[in-house]
């Protein structure tokens, strides 16, 4: 015999768990969703000494491909795709993902990163400042340094 009483704390118990797998659904679907950088694409450090310098690096990093950034002096290049930002200055090389991005009232970006998917504790500066100054370039300041860079046409001319 089913008495009333079992029957209502049924209905209860088996409202109470679909609420907590919505709860857990909804946690880990916000958990899931990724990042990404607010650019993408191949960018190249500015060098204001030497006029069209960018537009020969992207010509060469498209020619010769990253072998050209590392067997010779090149300026830094950073590419930005999806949650990874690479990045290759002379013989150093690193990968980096994100971790969150969190927009200021200038328009600029304040970018929390892991290194290759870690968050290294005792790493100074987790984070930098990202800045869209137009479509082709960008400012990125890492503590007191600044470097703008300019982004690599998909035909580069000289």
């Amino acid at each position: 015999m089913i008495h009333i009483t079992h029957y209502i704390s049924g209905i209860r118990s088996g409202s109470m768990n679909r609420a907590w797998l919505a709860i857990a659904i909804s946690l880990f679907s916000c958990a899931a969703s990724a990042e990404i950088y607010p650019v993408s694409g191949v960018w190249i450090a500015r060098d204001d000494r030497f006029p069209g310098s960018t537009a020969l690096a992207c010509l060469l990093l498209k020619e010769f491909g990253v072998d050209a950034v590392l067997t010779q002096p090149f300026p830094r290049v950073m590419i930005f795709s999806g949650d990874k930002r690479f990045e290759m200055r002379g013989d150093f090389r690193a990968e980096r993902t994100i971790r969150s991005v969190k927009g200021a009232a200038d328009g600029s970006y304040q970018i929390t990163e892991s290194f290759r998917g870690r968050w290294l504790p005792f790493s100074k500066r987790p984070f930098f400042t990202l800045k869209i100054v137009n479509a082709t370039t960008i400012a990125i300041t890492e503590g007191n340094i600044s470097t703008r860079l300019s982004k690599c046409a998909s035909s580069p001319s000289l």
